[in-house]
């Protein structure tokens, strides 16, 4: 995967990210979509400027230009480095575990400022985390959080607190759906092993058992979406009986109403995330509703963090990016204006 190198230029700063007055700062961007400094030093408090060395690697675990969810971390991460005059080295393991390490290391070879990276595979990149912060780089982590034996070498962390969040999409499902014992709920994921689908499922059956009814099913869909597809609609043909379906993935959950079409099956959704297939799902009523974690807060938060921690010697805070809200008809047309796409969906 070719290096990308977003080279920041300047923008406007607001209150509510900065804590001070809005400024303007000049940019010239190139036609390749780098931006080229235009020789100011920063903002007169020195953010932007302060610490010499501004190179930031931000690994991704799947490639942004093929999910959209991703593309909307990608999004806030490159904006984030722009306002704060670094140069953003954008790299994605493409799904892959083993390269997501090699990625590290040879982040670590070149001595940047900050490496900031998801822990999908958990303890897998442990080691790779800790040899960064052994050689002095400050790491952040986004999205899934570093598990607790990486504690000492990440500084902090932006992303949803999955299992409150699937509790909370829980209780939705059985506030508007009548379910009863024995009833089967399907828990498709990308990878069900991994920590994000544990901690959502997990939350997701604490509410299913705290009213008494059967545990949901995990699936494992995989990564593409023709491979997510092909398995939900076996999947669903095999098990008509199926009575809700709370997909843990933004992959399942984009391909679901596709994948019930082609079985024959009708059946309530509701889940994580946003994309252009579940804003639509949602307005036709295929879909309940959908957490929203917000990946453009969790791109932007944590480079931005990692430019008050380069800049001031902030700490790193730990960030909800999500909250508890739900996305629902009455509220998914804040969403889905033009200008917003690559941001919100």
């Amino acid at each position: 995967m070719p290096i990308t190198i977003h080279k920041s230029g300047r923008g406007l700063v607001s209150v509510a990210l900065l804590g001070a007055a809005a400024l303007t700062l000049a940019a010239c961007t190139s036609a390749g979509g780098a931006s080229t400094d235009s020789g100011a030093s920063g903002l007169e408090s020195g953010f932007g400027s302060r610490a010499e060395n501004r190179d930031v690697y931000f690994l991704t675990y799947y490639d942004p230009s093929t999910d959209p969810f991703w593309n909307q971390i990608y999004s806030g991460a490159k904006d984030a480095a722009e306002l704060g005059n670094l140069e953003l080295v954008h790299q994605t393991a493409a799904s892959d575990s083993a390269k997501m390490v090699d990625l590290v290391q040879t982040a670590i070879a070149t001595k940047p400022a900050l490496i900031v990276m998801p822990f999908n595979e958990g303890e897998a990149w442990v080691q790779a985390a800790c040899d960064a912060h052994d050689a002095g780089i400050p790491v952040i982590a986004y999205n899934v959080p570093a598990p607790d034996s990486a504690a000492d070498c990440v500084l902090g962390f932006v992303g949803q607190d999955f299992r409150e969040v699937g509790n909370t999409l829980g209780v939705a499902l059985i506030d508007q759906v009548d379910l009863k014992p024995g009833d089967k709920v399907l828990l498709p994921a990308e990878h069900a092993e991994q920590p994000y689908a544990v901690a959502r499922g997990g939350g997701v059956n604490d509410a299913l058992t705290a009213a008494g009814l059967d545990e949901g099913e995990f699936l494992t869909t995989k990564d593409s979406e023709e491979d997510t597809l092909n398995i939900l609609t076996s999947w669903l043909v095999a098990n008509p009986d199926v009575k809700a379906i709370v997909p843990l993935g933004g992959t399942p959950h984009r391909m679901l109403v596709a994948a019930e079409d082609a079985a024959g099956v009708v059946v309530p959704i509701i889940g994580f995330d946003t994309s252009a297939q579940v804003i639509d799902g949602i307005k036709t009523g295929r879909i309940l509703a959908t957490a929203d974690q917000q990946g453009y807060v969790q791109g932007f938060q944590s480079v931005m963090q990692g430019i008050l921690n380069l800049d001031f010697g902030l700490s790193a805070a730990n960030i909800n990016s999500g909250g508890n809200g739900l996305i629902t008809k009455d509220t998914v047309g804040n969403l889905e204006s033009p200008d917003l796409k690559g941001v919100r969906y």
